[in-house]
């Protein structure tokens, strides 16, 4: 952290719309074009929305607070959201979603976490997570520079995953000759 950077809590920073989630059984969904999300994700797709404005999602139960599992994510749009995960409206004039949802999916959150046998990051908890604060510009740049390194991450995995089914592909093509044309011995 920067000399000049604040550090403040969520709660602080963030409008917690929690209170407007809403959870329906899977046997009382009904099926539409809206997504569903759940603590870590899409779950289903139903006939209606809860919200529709960009937010920022974070698992309350259902989901790992580690540094680097992800636990926070985007969503923007249409959406209904359940009650596994907290809904956050960043103070946009103080807070990037991205750099809230970089500094949360990166923070070990398992200290703001209680519960032995279902763990659970109450609200009160997520309101008391400290956010390190550099100004705006401050944080789109570094925002833009993360966003770039985890472009290129991304892309090198895909190369990585399509090389390796090309190589499979060639072994197996090669050992299908190895066997058609047998010879003696």
């Amino acid at each position: 952290m920067k000399n000049g950077w604040q550090t403040t809590q969520l709660g602080d920073l963030c409008d917690v719309l929690d209170y407007k989630r809403k959870p329906v059984t899977k046997r009382d969904r009904v099926a539409g074009e809206y997504p569903y999300y759940g603590a870590t994700g899409v779950l289903d797709y139903v006939d209606g929305f809860l919200f529709d404005e960009p937010l920022v999602l974070v698992g309350e139960d259902g989901a790992k607070w580690e540094s680097g599992e992800n636990s926070a994510f985007a969503v923007a749009g249409r959406v209904w959201v359940n009650n596994h995960a907290h809904v956050l409206r960043p103070h946009r004039t103080k807070l990037l979603d991205n750099w809230l949802i970089y500094h949360l999916n990166h923070a070990d959150l398992t200290e703001f976490v209680s519960g032995l046998t279902v763990p659970k990051l109450n609200q009160g908890s997520l309101r008391e997570i400290p956010i390190p604060l550099p100004p705006l510009p401050e944080q789109q740049r570094i925002v833009g520079i993360l966003d770039e390194a985890f472009e290129g991450i991304a892309t090198a995995k895909a190369n990585a995953e399509k090389n390796l089914k090309n190589a499979r592909a060639l072994f197996e093509s090669h050992l299908q000759s190895i066997f058609a044309h047998r010879g003696d011995g």
